[in-house]
Order: C-alpha cells, then sequence, then structure tokens
C-alpha cells in the first residue's frame, strides 16, 4: 500500500477499546489499514470520526456520486452477544437504520445517514417515550426461527447474575430489600418467557439510540444500534421506564411510576406488570453499571429511586 491513511480515533472509542485487552489493541492497531481497504473496496471517501459512538469508529462517508452515508466500523469486543448486522438485515429500513453493505471480517457497516438523536431534542421525557413506543411497534418483528439471539430467559439470569456480583464487589451500595425484590423479578421474567410470545427486540432502547429521518415529510425516527433479543416487548419498554424518574419522589413515587408504566401500556397494549418488572430490573442494573464506570452519583440517581419504589411496594 502506498502512503498509510490516518483516521484519527475519538479518546473514548480509544478507551474502550483498550479496555478490551490484548484484541482491542490490535484492532486500534489495525484500523488505519482496515479503513483504507474499506475505502478502496467500496469506493468510498471517509471523514473525520464524528460524536455519539463509544465503542466503534463512526463517521460521514461519501461516494463516487456524492452521496453521503455513515460508515461503523465495531470493537470486536462490543460485538459479543449482540446480533447489530442481522437485525438490520431482517428489518430492512422499516423501524431502524437501513443497512447497505456489511463485511463481517472487517466488522464494518455502511449505512444510511440519519439526523438528529432524539437526547438531543428539547421536549419533555413523556414525549420522547410517545416516540420511541411509537418506533418500536414499527421495529418489533418476529425473531427468526433459528436464530442464536439471546432469550428472554437467557437476559433475566443473566442480568440477576449480574446484579448479585456487582451488588457484591461495590460494598452492597443499595438495600437488602432492593436487591432482592430485583432478583424475584429475575425469576419472575425468565420463567414467563415463551417462544411464541418473543419478538425480535431492540434490547437497548434509549433517547441516544433514536435518531430522526432528514428530508421527509413530517417528523419520522428510525433506532440505532440494536442488540438484538429474541425477548417480550416488555423488555424494551422496561428499558424506556428504568429512566423515567420525572416525579418519582417522595410518598407518591410509587404510584407515580406505577403510572409511567400504565402509559407505556396505553401506547404499545404491551401488560403493565411485566413492564414494570423489567423496568425495575433495569434500573438496578443500569444504577450498578453506572457506579462501577466511576460515574457514582449517577448511579446512585438510579438506585434512589428504586428505594423509593421497593419501601413503598414492600410495606
Amino acid at each position: 500500500m502506498a502512503d498509510k491513511a490516518w483516521y484519527p480515533v475519538p479518546d473514548l472509542v480509544r478507551r474502550r477499546a483498550t479496555a478490551e485487552g490484548q484484541v482491542g489493541l490490535d484492532w486500534l492497531a489495525s484500523l488505519d489499514e482496515v479503513l483504507a481497504s474499506l475505502e478502496r473496496d467500496w469506493g468510498l471517501t471517509i471523514g473525520p470520526a464524528i460524536s455519539g459512538g463509544s465503542t466503534a469508529f463512526v463517521a460521514e462517508v461519501t461516494d463516487q456520486a456524492e452521496a453521503v452515508f455513515v460508515i461503523k466500523v465495531s470493537t470486536p469486543g462490543s460485538e459479543i452477544g449482540r446480533r447489530e448486522a442481522d437485525v438490520l438485515t431482517a428489518a430492512d429500513g422499516k423501524g431502524y437504520v437501513r443497512l447497505l453493505r456489511h463485511d463481517r471480517a472487517r466488522h464494518a457497516m455502511l449505512l444510511e445517514r440519519l439526523g438528529t438523536p432524539l437526547h438531543e431534542h428539547d421536549m419533555p421525557y413523556r414525549n420522547k417515550i410517545d416516540i420511541m413506543c411509537g418506533t418500536l411497534l414499527d421495529a418489533w418483528m418476529p425473531a427468526p426461527a433459528g436464530g442464536a439471539y439471546t432469550t428472554g430467559a437467557d437476559k433475566a439470569n443473566s442480568l440477576a447474575m449480574a446484579i448479585l456480583e456487582k451488588w457484591q464487589q461495590l460494598g452492597r451500595p443499595c438495600s437488602q430489600p432492593v436487591l432482592d425484590m430485583a432478583l424475584m423479578y429475575c425469576r419472575d421474567r425468565a420463567a414467563a418467557w415463551r417462544p411464541e410470545n418473543a419478538v425480535l427486540a431492540h434490547g437497548d432502547p434509549h433517547p441516544a439510540n433514536i435518531l430522526d429521518v432528514p428530508e421527509t415529510e413530517g417528523r419520522r425516527w428510525k433506532f440505532i444500534d440494536p442488540d438484538g433479543l429474541a425477548i417480550e416487548p416488555a423488555y424494551d419498554l422496561g428499558v424506556l421506564l428504568r429512566a423515567w424518574h420525572e416525579g418519582v419522589a417522595g410518598r407518591h413515587a410509587h404510584d407515580i411510576a406505577r403510572s409511567h408504566a400504565r402509559h407505556l401500556t396505553s401506547r404499545t397494549q404491551v401488560p403493565a406488570e411485566a413492564i414494570w418488572q423489567w423496568g425495575y430490573i433495569e434500573r438496578i442494573s443500569t444504577g450498578l453499571h453506572l457506579m462501577e464506570l466511576g460515574e457514582v452519583e449517577k448511579g446512585r440517581e438510579f438506585l434512589t429511586v428504586a428505594e423509593a419504589l421497593t419501601q413503598a411496594e414492600g410495606g
């Protein structure tokens, strides 16, 4: 190859790749060569990396006709347990960003260019919830038969193990009743899993993972970065519920949070109790994970809400 291209990697992506150990370091060392080969093979010009990604090099690209797309080259570690390309292929642009090309060996995807993430739009969280619910109704599809997707039982059991492990490692940052409630709900959701009730779910729908579609009549939205789970639709709605902290405080915290779950049901017809249980599990899991990453105050916010909900639930 002639002069080697240079594509600066954002610091967050570099740190996440380094945290993956040798496989991540190897990915960083070969990234220039991989991107240069993709430019050549796909007939593209790759621009600077864009912000927003943490486990992939993401950049706008132009083809020979000056059309603009997005290229994403994921770190190997970030793809473990995820079926992103499979979900995008199955969706074919419905509810999700359209996948135009995929090279599994190089962990590379060429995607349609979307607009601004929902989290950058100034509107109440309830309005964002309604947008995400409507887009999930578009995005959910039957889980493909025979696919090696993480099931609802797998997800519930893995969350139970992770919650218990992190709770112990972090010095028990929430009470025993909170832990017990989360583990009980994990058992309930694992037992409730049935393949006939599963959809191919996003797995991590939140306002940074949904973008508007530019140059369309009326505002439309599409999800990006799916994990791909064969799970009941209540799981995705539980992810929406976990961060809906608005008004969830004081002696009415439990009633307000329950009303949030019922609102999600009104938008999707998914049973509120399943949404509630997944939302509670995800509150604990997310709070512990944030604390593990050093974002202690953000993590405590999730756990404080969970404490308020547990006191009301138990008493």
